[in-house]
């Protein structure tokens, strides 16, 4: 950013100076677009009640609202990273739209996570691609018009929802999707019978699977069978 004649920023998220954020956000969008399509098609012509999805810098979840936000009705939600906590301070969760306040980082104006002396804060996430101190500008601003509700959820709830899935579905998320997955399971339980609920899941989980056995296996009882056989049984 000290060179800008001479030097060229490319990031595969909704982050840094125009246009390098509309540009990721159009190319993802076309997933919500699709996403869309098929939730009506799925539903009787019906939109979801809400839309959930991961938030680091923000390209999935921007990319997943995008489809819908002139519908109203539809409920968006953000889900970032609480990681070990956040009452435990920093580097311990990536929770920028929780916690952060508005600073400038890598060419955009955005609400940043800082330590003490003002610099960006160190960051802690069980998804290493939500590690991020930053977030899209787009996002902070559907944050400060409301359009869009950003919740956390901590690595032993994404952990947990992460082996859910793949026990039930036999999909295995990516830590990063699963965040989002991990707030709709926790509230499902108190919604309205029949609320329709739209989870971006955004990545495969191949590239986690023996990160999460070996950190997390132990304590969410993992037997020798693996993810998909359930806890082992007590003799």
């Amino acid at each position: 950013m000290s060179d800008p004649e001479n030097m060229f920023f490319a990031i595969g998220s909704v982050v840094g100076p125009h246009p390098f954020p509309m540009m990721v956000r159009d190319f993802q969008a076309i997933v919500g677009y699709e996403a869309k399509e098929q939730f009506k098609a799925l539903n009787d012509g019906k939109l979801p009640d809400m839309c959930l999805a991961c938030v680091g810098g923000g390209c999935n979840s921007l990319g997943l609202f995008t489809a819908f936000l002139d519908d109203e009705e539809v409920q968006l939600v953000g889900v970032e990273p609480a990681g070990r906590g956040l009452d435990k301070g920093e580097g311990n969760h990536s929770a920028t739209m929780t916690l952060g306040v508005p600073a400038v980082l890598h060419g955009m104006k955005c609400y940043t996570l800082l330590n003490d002396k003002g610099d960006p804060a160190a960051v802690h996430s069980c998804a290493s691609g939500l590690d991020y101190p930053g977030v899209g500008p787009q996002h902070c601003w559907m944050k400060d018009i409301g359009r869009v509700k950003y919740e956390t959820a901590t690595d032993d709830e994404v952990i947990s929802a992460f082996f859910e899935l793949s026990r039930m579905e036999g999909i295995i998320p990516a830590l990063e999707s699963a965040h989002g997955l991990a707030y709709a399971m926790k509230i499902a339980k108190d919604l309205p019978k029949g609320t329709k609920l739209l989870v971006n899941m955004s990545g495969r989980g191949d590239k986690d699977l023996d990160y999460v056995c070996d950190v997390y296996g132990e304590k969410f009882g993992i037997g020798k069978e693996g993810i998909f056989a359930g806890p082992p049984k007590n003799d």
